[in-house]
């Protein structure tokens, strides 16, 4: 994994070369407003670049200001000892070695479809999440007879972990019918296609149906901006039985949003890959989810990856 997201790290430093980040902050430190307005850019997704160039050392962040550190002020400025040109070069080769394999093929462009891209991608989702499912379901038991929803739950990787600790509960699964296909044949893989009840729509389009006792929410939010995540966990609300409960996992950046370094990277991945998706603070959550109706809530400590959980009721 780490050599297969190595692309990241370069693409924040070369795009921010491009952007002309480090000039821009030459003369000393600026806010992102003040940085933003001076190199052209948006500044909520400048937030986020600048959050991962301080995870390199490449800048520095006191109070909401940020300072070039000394690489980047010795490596990134016009000067004797400067990287500037060359890595700008590299950002050129950028579109070039994303046609390597066509090159290596001889020519020949041979590009996925949406159906197989969407596989990969659902399958992947259940590559991230099969190592920690069990402790999830572990960490929230179900009672007998209690009903569960994993919405959004994609290759249904937490709902088997749950069915198969508490076979007395029932467990249903919400999502797009073009990834339930997928969530289909990855459930008769594992023997488990009558356990997991599979309820197709869109979470922001369609109503979701039942009452539940718990509601799972798991690497969702992200995708979203936060005020269609107000409008989720209001719709996962609405269907909580008295006493339910809705926890959301996330990738959780820290409230400076500059570490821990995998959510800050995945919060610039989602501001290349959607509209307006971006990795949120426990209590960014927190707030969303006191907006959402919902109370009680309690934020769990994250991992050493930065994935953390944030409950309410």
């Amino acid at each position: 994994m780490a050599l297969g997201i190595g692309y990241q790290r370069s693409m924040v430093l070369l795009c921010s070369v491009r952007l002309g980040v480090f000039r821009g902050l030459a003369e000393g430190s600026l806010g992102a407003s003040e940085l933003a307005r001076k190199i052209g850019a948006d500044v909520s997704r400048l937030e986020i670049l600048l959050g991962a160039l301080v995870s390199l050392g490449l800048l520095s962040k006191a109070g909401s200001r940020y300072r070039l550190s000394k690489t980047a002020r010795e490596f990134l400025l016009p000067g004797g000892r400067s990287q500037e040109s060359i890595l700008l070069h590299l950002m050129n080769c950028w579109d070039a070695w994303g046609n390597l394999a066509g090159k290596i093929r001889g020519g020949r462009k041979k590009r996925d479809g949406e159906s197989v891209c969407r596989e990969n991608f659902i399958r992947g989702m259940g590559e991230n999440s099969r190592e920690r499912a069990e402790a999830v379901a572990r960490k929230f038991p179900l009672k007998e007879g209690e009903r569960l929803l994993d919405l959004g739950g994609g290759p249904g990787t937490y709902a088997v972990a749950w069915a198969e600790a508490y076979p007395d509960a029932e467990i249903s699964l919400f999502d797009l019918p073009a990834t339930l296909r997928v969530t289909r044949k990855i459930l008769k893989e594992k023997g488990k296609e009558g356990r997991v009840c599979l309820l197709q729509g869109d979470f922001l389009k369609n109503p979701v149906v039942g009452s539940y006792d718990f509601v799972w929410i798991s690497q969702i939010l992200h995708a979203y901006s936060t005020k269609d995540c107000i409008e989720l966990l209001g719709r996962a609300r609405a269907v909580l039985r008295p006493g339910g409960k809705v926890a959301v996992q996330e990738f959780m950046v820290s409230e400076n949003k500059t570490s821990p370094p995998g959510p800050v990277f995945f919060s610039v991945h989602m501001v290349a890959v959607t509209e307006a998706g971006r990795a949120y603070t426990a209590k960014e959550i927190a707030a969303m989810m006191r907006k959402a109706g919902l109370r009680n809530i309690k934020a769990f400590p994250p991992d050493q990856s930065g994935v953390g959980i944030v409950q309410g009721a």
